[in-house]
């Protein structure tokens, strides 16, 4: 059985963050309701065409979903969400605050419903003092949180990071408190209110230099695929044009990996001796590896480290990297089918448990695909729910 079988969850949210935490609680077992605008559905179904016409985006972000189109912001549609609700586990949102309120689905109305539902609110801001009614998404946090700051070439404009990553850690902290509030519930009996903002959650991805900026005065600058406190730890060219990384900061793999570059005469430098000093005197080391790099092919390289021992990886494209690892690893690529494009292929949930294999049940939903079936458990006949898609609540 299902980690989370029998689990009910509505997904009202759009976009990334909380549809993304809905999705997690997918894979892990539970029944999940997406919600979505009739006839326009979620606003990232047309953000691109590029799997047969329909938008990647959506598709790698909703598997194993149904999809059940209603208006919200019309009462009809209202009452609808609150008979869902009545027996649901778990909500998870990213409408601006005062919108669920605003139609008589914030959390106190709906908890007087079902107490032991467990709500859970995706915003960009969440309590910030002026900020309380601003929406935002991904690119905003990354801004107003420094993470754009920190990415980038030096003396380049800031950059935002190659995958949304405080969406997607957005989603996963709303995961996590939502785990957390089951098992408080498994105790109490009373759900509660979740709220998780991207802001901190792009704080969340920096602890290291939080920690260093609340209590120091470090003075973090971009420096490309560079980190800030570690140092070798970036990505350097080989002698065929090609890019790996080398993260061999710690005292035995930068040993390792001047043995292995023939260069052990660095290990005494004393700019370069304890990961401090290479830190300060960064440049410099930059300037030496890379001439040395330089020298042979990238795949040479990787194949004396390997001996070696020394942290590094080639850079690979997104393509390079699932053909490797499609092989390397049995089950990671599973295939599902969707309601219009047939089987597509999919990866494995990333959680992996000895009792059981999470394989998404289906792939993401066409839009309303579930409308008329999940209406009717709730007791809506066929001529109510004709009168309701005449009228467009549904």
């Amino acid at each position: 059985m299902a980690h989370l079988a029998g689990l009910k969850v509505i997904d009202m949210g759009s976009a990334l963050a909380a549809p993304y935490s809905a999705t997690l609680l997918g894979d892990l077992g539970a029944e999940v309701i997406k919600i979505e605008k009739p006839r326009r559905g979620d606003l990232i179904r047309f953000t691109d065409d590029y799997i047969g016409g329909e938008s990647g985006y959506f598709i790698g972000i909703n598997r194993g979903k149904d999809s059940v189109t209603v208006d919200v912001r019309k009462p009809e549609g209202q009452d609808i969400i609150r008979k869902l609700l009545a027996d649901a586990d778990v909500l998870v949102e990213n409408f601006r605050p005062h919108r669920m309120k605003s139609w008589g689905l914030g959390y106190e109305e709906v908890a007087a419903i079902n107490p032991r539902l467990i709500y859970c609110s995706v915003s960009a801001f969440g309590d910030a003092a002026g900020f309380e009614e601003t929406g935002g998404n991904d690119i905003v946090a990354q801004g107003f949180s420094g993470l754009m700051d920190l990415t980038g070439d030096p003396g380049s404009a800031p950059s935002r990071t190659g995958s949304p990553v405080v969406d997607v850690s957005g989603g996963f902290l709303s995961t996590v408190g939502i785990l957390a509030a089951l098992l408080k519930r498994a105790q109490t009996g009373v759900g509660e209110h979740i709220q998780v903002s991207l802001l901190e959650g792009a704080y969340s991805l920096m602890p290291n230099y939080i920690a260093s900026v609340l209590n120091g005065s470090p003075d973090f600058k971009r420096l490309g695929s560079g980190h800030p406190q570690l140092a070798p730890y970036r990505a350097f060219k080989a002698g065929d044009g090609k890019y790996l990384v080398v993260g061999a900061f710690h005292r035995s793999s930068w040993q390792a990996l001047c043995k292995a570059i023939e260069r052990e005469d660095l290990i005494s430098d004393p700019r370069f001796v304890e990961n401090k000093d290479r830190v300060d005197n960064r440049l410099a080391l930059d300037e030496v590896l890379q001439q040395e790099l330089g020298t042979r092919t990238r795949d040479a390289w990787l194949a004396i480290f390997t001996r070696d021992e020394v942290i590094s990886s080639p850079v690979l494209t997104i393509n390079e990297s699932l053909e490797e690892f499609g092989k390397a690893i049995p089950g990671l690529v599973v295939s599902q089918d969707h309601g219009s494009l047939g089987a597509l292929k999919m990866l494995r949930s990333p959680i992996r448990f000895s009792s059981e294999s999470h394989v998404p049940k289906r792939a993401a939903p066409t839009l309303g695909q579930d409308t008329v079936a999940r209406l009717t458990e709730l007791g809506f006949s066929h001529a109510e729910l004709d009168d309701l898609r005449d009228r467009r609540i549904i």
